[in-house]
């Protein structure tokens, strides 16, 4: 007997954290991989809903503001609804649900409907924002206590519901949220019931973001200070002696890359790892995807290689993407590293002798320079009289290596794995381009400058006027300069590491 699915059924309310992605729970995440429906919030990392199933309906329910946006009521409803259809719902909200996220009231809407669920915690914005800015909510001998305060009630009320005066006596730690709307009033009402004047207080935008921006300030200049610095939503705001402390325990906003904006022209399958490497140094990162890689209009040269691997001396793979596209399908034929057991295995450079290993193999041969002419120079010292070599490729590689091999005596039989087309840019991302909004571009293959200035025409060049470029080998840097680009950044050898590290030291001013 089949058991029923224990999770469906259930609305599960999920805090994404107060921006980073890396900062969801394990439990957050499982749940997203198992939804049916997600309801979700404003102000998410859109990676997040890339966690959940393909056929996963998403529904926006962000409120901001100042815009219009679905009312509390209609959220509530929507929960309800999807809630009594028994599938697996999440309710995916900023930072905690419990703090501040009006996640109280809506699993009371679920407790009047008979709808179970389940609350999963999230980093709320008060502990997560000031830590990501160097400041401890509490500190031996500075704070022994924090509290966390809504800033969008007016603290000039009558009868407000946030004890304004009584906050100002303590000697604790205030973080308010949503407050920069009414931070005059709240420092005039601070200081009026006894907060020192110097008292430092912090202005945190998108706190944990790429983008985060922090400003420091005393409580007497900070209405002032924000308004000259136009600090804004949203901003959160800390008000104690433990924000001196940032000083010397900020972390993020000193890492190589805090604050640069650096754009990825890879396909959207490939951007991921290397954005994710160049976040974690601070970077903030948007995607121009050039390329669209997938399988080959059809299978049946390559099938009739993979069957007959056997009379192959060698396989030679020139990208990751041959790696990777040649052993999808040798395991979908039923096959598997062992049927290259007689040949031996060249890759162009790291990057794909990496991939290789990652599938159990140890490339016989990679070349000093990892380009195809490292590759050809390598080759040259071997004797390749009368063998068969196979070349898994794309359609658009060049054919210079087979050429080589071939005046070397070799058979060289080049054969598509995959397939390389041009990507259509958005307009947004194109513009983003010419408005001053990035400070380098990133090339890991030749067909992504090809296939931009496909798209552009003769508007590429204006376009990437005074953006460094970074290019990840030879090969891609011979391209940019066949166009006219002056290469910024390439590292010394051909890998995603390797070029991370590079740009890192270019802004750094290592090179």
């Amino acid at each position: 007997m089949r058991l029923p699915d224990p999770f469906k059924g259930h609305v599960y309310f999920v805090g994404a954290g107060p921006g980073d992605p890396g900062l969801i729970t394990m439990k957050g995440a499982h749940y997203l991989s198992r939804a049916n429906v997600i309801l979700y919030d404003d102000l998410l990392d859109q990676r997040l809903l890339d966690l959940a199933p393909t056929d996963c309906e998403k529904i926006y329910v962000g409120k901001r503001g100042g815009r219009s946006s679905c009312s509390q009521d209609q959220i509530n409803e929507l929960l309800v609804e999807h809630g009594r259809r028994g599938g697996v719902v999440v309710r995916l909200k900023g930072g905690d649900p419990f703090v501040f996220g009006r996640g109280g009231e809506e699993a009371l809407a679920l407790v009047d409907a008979g709808i179970p669920f389940e609350i999963v915690s999230g980093v709320t914005a008060a502990a997560g924002v000031p830590a990501y800015a160097g400041i401890p909510l509490t500190h031996r001998g500075i704070a022994a206590a924090a509290v966390l305060v809504t800033g969008q009630e007016d603290p000039t009320r009558t009868t407000p519901a946030v004890d304004w005066a009584a906050l100002a006596q303590l000697e604790s730690t205030l973080v308010i949220y949503m407050g920069t709307r009414k931070l005059e009033a709240i420092a005039a009402i601070l200081l009026e019931h006894g907060r020192a004047p110097e008292t430092p207080v912090a202005m945190i935008e998108r706190g944990t973001w790429p983008g985060q921006r922090t400003v420091t300030t005393r409580l007497d200049q900070v209405t002032s200070t924000a308004a000259q610095a136009d600090i804004r939503s949203p901003a959160l705001i800390v008000v104690g002696g433990v924000v001196a402390l940032r000083e010397t325990l900020d972390w993020y906003e000193q890492k190589p890359l805090f604050g640069r904006r650096l754009m990825i022209t890879r396909s959207r399958e490939q951007t991921g790892d290397l954005q994710l490497l160049l976040e974690a140094h601070g970077a903030q990162v948007a995607a121009l995807p050039m390329l669209d890689i997938g399988p080959p209009a059809d299978y049946v040269e390559l099938d009739l290689c993979l069957r007959d691997l056997g009379r192959f001396a060698w396989v030679a793979f020139t990208s990751p993407n041959g790696v990777d596209f040649f052993f999808e399908r040798l395991y979908q034929l039923g096959l598997d590293a062992r049927a290259l057991a007689t040949a031996s295995v060249a890759a162009v450079g790291l990057a794909t002798g990496e991939h290789l290993r990652d599938r159990g193999l140890q490339p016989d041969l990679v070349p000093k320079r990892q380009s195809q002419d490292g590759l050809i120079e390598a080759f040259a010292g071997i004797d390749l009289s009368d063998s068969h070599i196979l070349l898994p490729a794309s359609p658009i590689a060049r054919p210079d290596l087979a050429e080589a091999l071939e005046l070397q005596g070799a058979a060289v039989q080049q054969v598509t794995a995959y397939a390389n087309q041009p990507a259509a840019p958005s307009g947004d991302d194109l513009r983003a381009l010419a408005d001053g909004h990035v400070d380098m571009a990133i090339f890991a293959s030749p067909s992504s400058l090809h296939n931009l200035w496909s798209s552009l025409g003769a508007e590429a060049s204006s376009r990437l006027a005074g953006i460094a470029i970074a290019c990840i080998g030879p090969t891609t840097a011979g391209a940019a300069a066949d166009y006219g680009l002056d290469v910024a950044v390439q590292p010394a050898t051909s890998s995603m590491t390797a070029l991370v590290e590079a740009i890192c030291n270019f802004y750094r001013g290592s090179i």
